[in-house]
């Protein structure tokens, strides 16, 4: 049922990210305000592979990034250090795309492919604390299984923008199908990358969990699904907007603002609750921006800290500076769990 109202790892496609990044003009709705302009807090190495597609945050103020072939990193933003405490075993040609922490204390982190021979669909099971590694749910190897959120009961959903679906994997790792629709495929007329659609992709909770919160990469659109007992929820369009196209991580502050990183645009940009964008921050330091977490440390809570993928630069062979920036944010954001 619908209603109206409105990445990840990058393999053998730089001659299109090369065309889209920074492509694109802010065109609708609020006063954008002045821009702001983002702070390095760690910088890392893309000789390295060291290319952070998605962000979480634990409640101790760390972060924690899945970079492109299988390294974890744990941030301290105030020290601006970092340290790599896991490696995902992954299939050839797979790459690392959501990550959050777990209510069990542990990291969940999806991997996907271009290819699904060998299949990278899998959803894996990482302990910060010793680094083990353990494989937790097998996905369609067809999909791209991206980003997720927990439920009080632990089970996960997790968005598949190729399948234009969301998964629901229980906690003894049992995958089925929660939700699919029309609205959340992607374009295949102009696809934002080019080379394959991307439909759904960020996915965060509102406050008290009673909308899931989604964005759909190829369209600009950000969508609300209420979680109601009353069998499959009804699909609300928030907004679309050419502003929002290459929509990626999603995260919700305390006002119920959505905070979306607008990967092919290099933009951050804001949607209040009457669909409303405003511009934050856009170019300069950024570079593919593709996900976000907010500070949980004792100083830190009205920080935005946004994951710099810059996999358009670096494969298109330019200099790029991934890493991890902030900004100042009016209010905190909502707890990840």
């Amino acid at each position: 049922m619908t209603k109206t109202v409105g990445l990840r790892g990058m393999i053998s496609m730089a001659a299109g990210l090369l065309a889209l990044v920074g492509a694109g003009s802010f065109a609708t709705a609020a006063p954008p305000g002045t821009p702001q302009e983002p702070t390095v807090v760690v910088s890392f190495d893309p000789a390295l592979a060291q290319l952070p597609e998605s962000m979480t945050s634990d409640n101790d103020g760390n972060l924690y990034a899945s970079n492109r072939l299988g390294a974890i990193q744990k941030i301290d933003p105030q020290a601006g250090t970092f340290v790599t405490v896991a490696r995902v075993p992954l299939p050839a040609r797979a790459v690392l795309t959501g990550i959050k922490l777990g209510p069990d204390g542990l990291l969940y982190v999806a991997s996907a492919s271009f290819s699904s021979t060998p299949s990278g669909a899998f959803l894996w099971r990482v302990s910060p604390s010793t680094g083990a590694v353990q494989q937790f749910a097998i996905l369609d190897p067809n999909g791209f299984p991206n980003d997720l959120v927990f439920q009080d009961d632990g089970s996960i959903i997790l968005s598949d923008p190729f399948l234009a679906q969301l998964w629901k994997i229980d906690t003894a790792g049992h995958t089925s199908v929660f939700l699919a629709d029309p609205l959340f495929a992607g374009n295949p007329a102009a696809p934002a990358f080019g080379i394959h659609t991307f439909g759904i992709d960020g996915i965060a909770w509102d406050h008290d969990k009673r909308n899931l919160i989604v964005s759909n990469f190829d369209f600009g659109r950000v969508m609300s699904i209420p979680m109601g007992d009353n069998g499959t929820p009804p699909i609300e369009i928030i907004v679309e907007d050419p502003a929002l196209i290459g929509a990626d991580g999603i995260a919700v502050d305390r006002r119920g603002t959505i905070w979306c990183a607008v990967n092919t645009q290099d933009r951050i940009a804001t949607v209040d609750k009457k669909g409303a964008i405003s511009e934050i921050a856009q170019g300069s330091l950024l570079e593919n921006p593709s996900s976000f977490a907010f500070g949980t440390g004792e100083h830190d809570k009205k920080t935005l800290y946004i994951a710099n993928f810059a996999i358009g630069r670096f494969l298109a062979g330019q200099t790029a500076h991934p890493g991890v920036l902030s900004i100042p944010a009016p209010v905190p954001g909502l707890p990840l769990l």
